[in-house]
C-alpha cells in the first residue's frame, strides 16, 4: 500500500512536468563510493548537497542496508572505512585544529572518537584484517638546507618582518586546488585503533601514493614512487611495493621497468593483482591487468578499451574490472587462470561504478542519461537502484532525449558521440546547436545525466558532444593517435564531422551553432574558431593557448614537455604550430574566454593571453576571471555554476551568423 500511495503521489507531477529550471541544481544530490560490511548487511556512501546558505558543497556520510531501506545520515566525512565485525566505522574529518585525522564512529551511537593526533593531514588509511591496527600516510618535508640569516634581530625582541620567501628546486612544487607544496615525501605510520601514540614505519626513499591495503597482520601493500626523479611525470613513476610491519623492509613486488598502481589483494591474501605498463613511453595507455604470487609477476590481460577504474576478487581465481569502453561504464569478469574474459551485463551502455562487492554481489553506483548517480547492487544478472535521492526533483520535469550517433574520421576511424534533444523537440523546427568539447584530453565522454546539458536542451538547444581521437575507451591506439600531435587536423576533423553529421538531419539552424570546452576541451574550442568560422560564436574555458609560456606556469610541467618531441629552445616550431594564440589572425568568431583566478593547471595567463590577443586582432571577447575557483569555472562554488551557465548562454544569445 506504502509503495502504492508513492507512485500516486507522483502522477500529479508527471502530468505537469515542465522544462528543467536552473534552480533545480540546488538540489542536485551527488552519491558515490558506496562500500558494504563484511557481513553484506549495510553500506556506508558520500552523499554530495550544496551549502546554498554558505556557496559550498558539502560531503556526508551516509548509511543504507541492501536493500535500501533505513536510509540515514551517519556523520560528516569522507574516505569511510568498516571495521571487521561491522558495527564502526572509520573515517577522515579535520580536527578542532584544521588536520585532517582518523576518526571512527559505531552504529547506533552518536559519539565519535579521534583516533589519531598527527602533526600533518592523515592522506589515507587502512584497519587491519583483526580491526586492532589502523596504518595510515602522513606527509614529511624534508628539512630546508638553505635559509639565510638576517642579522640585526635581537632576543627578546618581536619583528614583524616579510616572511621567509619560498625555495624552489623542484618541478612540481605547486597543485591545482592545493596552490604551494612543501618538498618532501608521504610516509606510513602505525596506531592502534583506539588511539595513542603512533610510530612511523616506513623511511626516506620511498614516497608513498595511494591503494593502502593489509594482506595480513604482518605485512601492507601499496603504490609508491621509489625513483623520486624530478624531470618525470610523477604518475609514471608508480610501482607496487610491502612493506613489513617488523622489520621495515619495503620490496618492490611489480616489475623493474614500467609503471604500475591500483593493487588488490585476494581473498586468501596469497595473490596480488594490479594494472600497470612495462613502457613509460606513450602519451595515454590503457594498463593491463597483473597478478603477483609465488614471488612472480604475470600479465593477464592486453589490449583493453581503457585502465580499469576499480579491481574486486570475487574469488581466488576471478577478478571484476570496471573500466570505460565505448561511452559505457562496464563490468568484465576475469578468470586469471586461463586469462578469459567477458562482459557482465548483456548489452549494457549506462554507467556503473564499482565500489564493493558482497559474495556475488557487486555495489557501485548507477548513472543514466537523464538521472544521476544512485546508489546500485548488480546480482550477477541485472542491476538494482536501492536509493532515489533525486527522483522527486527530476521527475518533476521532461528532459530531453539522448541519441547515440556514430561516424567516420576522414581516415575512417569510427567516432561516437551523443546529442540531446530539446524537450518538446519537432522535427519540422531549426534548432540551435552548442557543441562541447571534453577535456583530458585523454578522456571520455559518456551518456550520463549532466545537468548544465539538459539545462541547454532545456533552453531549445541541441546539445552535441563526442569523443574525438585521443579520447580513451577506445583502446590505446585510440587514445595516442595524438601523441605529439595535440591539437592537430586529426581532432579537429573529428569534431566538425561530428558538427556535418547532425546538420545534415536537417533540424539545427546553422546561423545558430556554438562552441565550447574547459581545458582540454578549451584549447579545442580556441583550435576549432582558428581554422573554421562556421560557429557563431565560442566560449574557451581555462584553457591552453600558449604552449611556450603555459608549460613554465602550470603545476604539471613535466607532463607537458611530454607533448613535444624536443624542448623549445632547440625548436619552437611545434610549439607554435599548435598554440591558438599564434592563428589569432584567422579567428573571425566571437569568443568569451573564462578562467578560475587560482587555475594552477592552464593558469589565467593562458586566457588573459589570448583574450589581449583577440582585443588587438579586433574579434568580439571578453575575459571573465572567476573568483573561488581553481580549475574548471563553477566546480568548488556552486554560485559559480550558476554564473557559468548564464555567462555562456547570454554570450551564445547575442550572436548568430
Amino acid at each position: 500500500m506504502k509503495k502504492l500511495l508513492f507512485l500516486l503521489s507522483l502522477v500529479p507531477l508527471i502530468l505537469s512536468a515542465k522544462n528543467l529550471p536552473p534552480e533545480g541544481f540546488w538540489d542536485i544530490q551527488d552519491l558515490s563510493n558506496p562500500l558494504i560490511d563484511q557481513q553484506g548487511k549495510n553500506i556506508i556512501f558520500m552523499k554530495k548537497r550544496i551549502d546554498k546558505q554558505n556557496d559550498k558543497f558539502v560531503s556526508e556520510l551516509w548509511l543504507t542496508e541492501t536493500d535500501g531501506s533505513n536510509q540515514r545520515f551517519f556523520t560528516k566525512g569522507s574516505s569511510p572505512k568498516w571495521f571487521p565485525d561491522a558495527k564502526k566505522i572509520a573515517f577522515i574529518k579535520k580536527d578542532e585544529n584544521e588536520i585532517a585525522q582518523v576518526f571512527s564512529k559505531s552504529l547506533g551511537k552518536e559519539g565519535t572518537s579521534q583516533i589519531t593526533t598527527h602533526e600533518t593531514d592523515v592522506k589515507e588509511f587502512s584497519i587491519s584484517p583483526d580491526g586492532k591496527l589502523i596504518c595510515f600516510s602522513a606527509f614529511h618535508e624534508y628539512d630546508d638546507d638553505w635559509v639565510v640569516d638576517i642579522p640585526g634581530r635581537k632576543k627578546g625582541k618581536q619583528y614583524n618582518w616579510t616572511d621567509e620567501p619560498k625555495v624552489v628546486n623542484t618541478l612540481h612544487w605547486r597543485y591545482d586546488g592545493k596552490g604551494e607544496l612543501e618538498s618532501g615525501e608521504n610516509h606510513l605510520h602505525l596506531i592502534g585503533s583506539n588511539g595513542g601514540a603512533s610510530k612511523k614505519i616506513s623511511d626516506w626513499g620511498v614516497d608513498y601514493v595511494s591503494d593502502l591495503s593489509w594482506q595480513d597482520h604482518e605485512t601492507v601493500i601499496f603504490t609508491g614512487n621509489g625513483e623520486l626523479n624530478d624531470m618525470l611525470t610523477p604518475w609514471k613513476q608508480t610501482s607496487i611495493f610491502s612493506l613489513h610491519l617488523g622489520t621495515k623492509e619495503v620490496n618492490r613486488i611489480s616489475p623493474l621497468k614500467g609503471v604500475y598502481t591500483r593493487p588488490e589483494i585476494s581473498k586468501n591474501g596469497k595473490k596480488i593483482s594490479f594494472l600497470g605498463h612495462s613502457s613509460r613511453d606513450f602519451s595515454s595507455n590503457a594498463f593491463d591487468l597483473w597478478v603477483y604470487s609465488n614471488d612472480l609477476s604475470r600479465r593477464i590481460t592486453t589490449n583493453l578499451s581503457s585502465t580499469p577504474s576499480k579491481t574486486v576478487w570475487l574469488s581466488d581465481n576471478e577478478i571484476v574490472l570496471n573500466l570505460d569502453e565505448k561511452g559505457s561504464r562496464k563490468l568484465k569478469l576475469v578468470d586469471i587462470r586461463n586469462s578469459k574474459t567477458r562482459d557482465l551485463g548483456n548489452n549494457f551502455k549506462d554507467q556503473f561504478f564499482l565500489a564493493s562487492a558482497y559474495g556475488k554481489k557487486l555495489i557501485g553506483t548507477l548513472a543514466t542519461a537523464d538521472r544521476p548517480s544512485e546508489i546500485a547492487i548488480f546480482n550477477g544478472k541485472s542491476f538494482e537502484k536501492i536509493t532515489k535521492f533525486n527522483e522527486l526533483l527530476l521527475n518533476q520535469y521532461e528532459l530531453g532525449k539522448t541519441i547515440e550517433i556514430n561516424y567516420k574520421s576522414k581516415d575512417n576511424l569510427d567516432i561516437q558521440g551523443w546529442y540531446i534533444l530539446p524537450p518538446e523537440f519537432r522535427e519540422d523546427k531549426k534548432y540551435p546547436l552548442v557543441l562541447i568539447i571534453h577535456g583530458g584530453p585523454h578522456a571520455m565522454y559518456r551518456a550520463q545525466f549532466n545537468y548544465l546539458w539538459h539545462q541547454f536542451a532545456s533552453d531549445g538547444y541541441v546539445v552535441l558532444f563526442t569523443n574525438p581521437r585521443g579520447s580513451t575507451g577506445y583502446g590505446s591506439k585510440f587514445a595516442n593517435i595524438i601523441d605529439n600531435d595535440y591539437p592537430g587536423e586529426g581532432d579537429l576533423a573529428d569534431l566538425l564531422n561530428g558538427v556535418d553529421q547532425i546538420t545534415r538531419m536537417g533540424f539545427i539552424n546553422e546561423n545558430k551553432m556554438y562552441v565550447q570546452g574547459c581545458s582540454g576541451g578549451g584549447i579545442l574550442t580556441a583550435w576549432v574558431v582558428a581554422h573554421d568560422d562556421r560557429f557563431a560564436a565560442a566560449a574557451s574555458l581555462c584553457p591552453v593557448t600558449n604552449w611556450i609560456s603555459m608549460v613554465g606556469t602550470t603545476d604539471i610541467p613535466a607532463w607537458t614537455f611530454e607533448w613535444f618531441d624536443v624542448p623549445y629552445w632547440e625548436d619552437p616550431s611545434s610549439w607554435l604550430d599548435r598554440s591558438p594564440i599564434m592563428r589569432t589572425g584567422h579567428i573571425k568568431t566571437p569568443t568569451l574566454m573564462m578562467t578560475g583566478i587560482q587555475d594552477l593547471r592552464t593558469p589565467m595567463a593562458q586566457t588573459e593571453e589570448m583574450f589581449v590577443a583577440l582585443k588587438q586582432a579586433g574579434v568580439p571577447t571578453t575575459l571573465i576571471r572567476m573568483n573561488g575557483e581553481w580549475h574548471g569555472t563553477g566546480r568548488r562554488k556552486p554560485t559559480n555554476w550558476f554564473r557559468t551557465y548564464r555567462y555562456l548562454s547570454e554570450w551564445y544569445n547575442k550572436y548568430e551568423r
